[in-house]
């Protein structure tokens, strides 16, 4: 009987040491509770969810620098296999640029931001130290997620922080890096006004990506739209399928 509670018990150490890890990294302004949506559905699916909040050098967004958010990416994944990394808007190239190091086993790309070189550079002038978002309007969330309802407004707004300036300059002039060698999806909301469907299509291109594209869907909808559940079940579908390739 004893023997046999100490099998069960390594069966079940086992099992949870074989989960797949994935780390989904946030946009400009928000934070790992973006996803609180999408881990239910990965965390049903049999993943272990790491959604880690990006944060600010000596808790000064005037100090930090992409490659402060880049290094915490990389810390997040904790060399546990097999992994997938997920990246919405500004998460995305954070994301891409983890994964020349991290060397994941599947990549899934949300409205993202591209490296240098897919698309033309954001113009216009260069944004201060720190990009206020935090007590915003509660418009502002009702503008940015058209597709949602007003229980997730609600939700949502008092979470939105400040951002710095400097990381959201630097990608928007432009941040080099490598097309994956592993699997690739591309989520767009064809609805997205900050990163425009168009960009999305050459950064699939680029990445020679799968493409999931969804009509009716704002910048922030795959996570919080009135679809995200649709959403995330086919991207955590699409993961599945690729880690068995």
């Amino acid at each position: 009987m004893f023997l046999g509670v100490i099998a069960a018990g390594l069966v079940m150490a086992n099992s949870a040491m074989a989960k797949p890890q994935v780390v989904m990294v946030h946009g400009a302004g928000g934070g790992g509770w973006e996803y609180d949506f999408w881990r239910l559905v990965w965390e049903k699916a049999g993943f272990q969810v790491s959604t880690p909040d990006m944060m600010p050098r000596n808790n000064d967004y005037a100090q930090t620098t992409f490659t402060d958010y880049l290094t915490q990416t990389k810390n997040a994944a904790k060399n546990k296999r097999p992994l997938v990394l997920v990246g919405a808007s500004m998460g995305g190239i954070l994301v891409l640029r983890a994964a020349e190091t991290l060397k994941p086993d599947a990549i899934v790309l949300i409205n993202s931001t591209s490296p240098l070189g897919v698309n033309s550079p954001k113009g216009g002038n260069l944004l201060p130290p720190i990009v206020v978002w935090e007590n915003g309007p509660i418009q502002d969330t009702r503008d940015s997620l058209p597709d949602g309802d007003e229980k997730t407004v609600q939700w949502a707004h008092p979470k939105w922080r400040n951002e710095s300036g400097a990381v959201l300059n630097t990608i928007r002039a432009g941040v080099r890096a490598n097309p994956p060698a592993c699997p690739v999806l591309v989520v767009i909301g064809l609805e997205d006004t900050d990163i425009p469907p168009a960009n999305s299509m050459n950064l699939a291109k680029w990445a020679n990506a799968d493409i999931h594209s969804y009509a009716g869907t704002s910048h922030i909808g795959p996570l919080m739209g009135l679809r995200r559940k649709e959403i995330a079940k086919a991207a955590v579908d699409w993961a599945l399928a690729s880690l068995k390739r």
